[in-house]
Parts: structure tokens; C-alpha cells; sequence
């Protein structure tokens, strides 16, 4: 997503409706109880005023502390109002997710290894799905590492181009775990997926633990 360019749509949904807008105001522009705020939008019609805090996600509107404030100081002032809009729509896999708690690298490590039993057993389809998350986390914490935002509700899909695009994983890293990946759907959603070689899964369990522990050693101080 451009933000700069859907910033620039929601301004001309508010001059559709009449206001003269202002992007990101200075803070000359702004009244002078409102000063020191960082808003995006300015909005003048008349008698009526707003001003705009926009965001590109749901995370990046929790993440913004000051905005209660802005609320309720604004809202209190004659002849003026505050909005916020979110740019992008929540993914419905964050919703379903947040609050939830990463698992810690000892706690991967422990599923790694309970994957590893799972697959000597004989259970190759259920190996791939316990592995294919623990290989999720791993590459949340490969990512977070690296100073990426990632975290519940971050698709598989902008994972792996992450990685791949910073050189993390190569092509044939890449395209393997697409095809790894598209196998874990076809399970979870109940199809019936094709033969898979417990090579894949056992590839799928040395990369999980090659990207926890590039992670790891990012952390520790030089």
C-alpha cells in the first residue's frame, strides 16, 4: 500500500464534502491547543474544523499512544472535532490472533523436536503442519531480528519475500517452502493433499531451526 497516495484520497473525500485540507499541517496551521500535535489532516468548513490521525493499520493505531489524548482535547474545544482513519483493512487472521504470545526459542526448540518424534512415527501429514508453525515463528523471530515488524496476524506470504528479497533464503530455499506451504493449506482446510516425502518435512525442521537460531545470534552483543 502507497500511504502517501491513500492519504491523499481520504483529503479529497473530506474537500468532496466542502473542507479546505491541509497534509500534515505545520504547526502553524494548527490552533493553538493543538501545537504540538502530529497529525495528518487538517480540515476547515466554516464553523466546522477537524483534524485527522491516520494510520496504515490497526497495529499502528494501537501502537499510537497519544491519540486518547488528542480525543479528548480536541473534541472539547468549541467548533472543532477529531477523526482517525485506518488505511488498510484488518486482516482477519490478526483479529483472530492478537493477544496471542509468541512461544520462546527454548519453547520452539521443544516443538521442533516433539515434530521430529511425530515424523519418525510415521505421521508425515501432521508433522508437516506442527512443523510448518513452528517454522512460522522462527521466521517472525528471524524477521523482528533483522528489525522487521512482524508479529500475530503476519501472512506467510510477506514472510518469505522478506526473507528471500534480504537474502535469508535463495531460490531454492523460496520455492520449496511455497510448495511446503501450499501442502500445509491443502491439509489444514481438509483436502486431500499430494504425497509428501518426509525429506520435505525434515527440510522444513532444519530451516525453522537455522532461521531460530540466526535470530538468537543476532541478539547477542557484539
Amino acid at each position: 500500500m502507497d500511504f502517501e497516495k491513500e492519504l491523499k484520497r481520504l483529503a479529497d473525500r473530506y474537500r468532496s464534502r466542502g473542507f479546505l485540507v491541509s497534509i500534515r499541517p505545520k504547526p502553524e496551521e494548527l490552533p493553538a491547543f493543538a501545537k504540538d500535535f502530529m497529525v495528518e489532516l487538517l480540515a476547515k468548513r466554516g464553523a466546522d474544523n477537524v483534524l485527522v490521525s491516520v494510520k496504515k493499520n490497526r497495529q499502528a493505531l494501537e501502537d499510537a499512544k497519544e491519540l486518547p489524548r488528542y480525543a479528548e482535547i480536541i473534541n472539547a474545544q468549541p467548533g472543532w472535532k477529531y477523526d482517525f482513519a485506518i488505511l488498510e483493512e484488518e486482516n482477519p487472521l490478526a483479529r483472530e490472533l492478537r493477544g496471542a504470545r509468541e512461544p520462546s526459542a527454548s519453547e520452539l526448540t521443544n516443538t521442533l523436536n516433539d515434530v521430529v518424534k511425530v515424523l519418525e512415527a510415521g505421521h508425515v501429514n501432521v508433522a508437516l503442519v506442527a512443523a510448518w508453525g513452528a517454522a512460522e515463528a522462527a521466521m517472525r523471530k528471524r524477521l523482528v531480528a533483522d528489525g522487521k515488524n512482524a508479529n500475530w496476524g503476519t501472512q506467510p506470504r510477506w514472510m518469505l519475500n522478506e526473507l528471500y528479497s534480504s537474502g535469508v533464503l535463495f531460490d531454492e530455499d523460496f520455492h520449496l517452502l511455497e510448495s511446503v506451504w501450499r501442502h500445509r493449506n491443502e491439509i489444514v482446510h481438509g483436502f486431500q493433499p499430494a504425497p509428501i516425502d518426509a525429506e520435505c518435512v525434515e527440510y522444513l525442521i532444519r530451516t525453522a531451526k537455522r532461521l531460530l537460531e540466526e535470530s538468537q545470534s543476532m541478539k547477542q552483543p557484539a
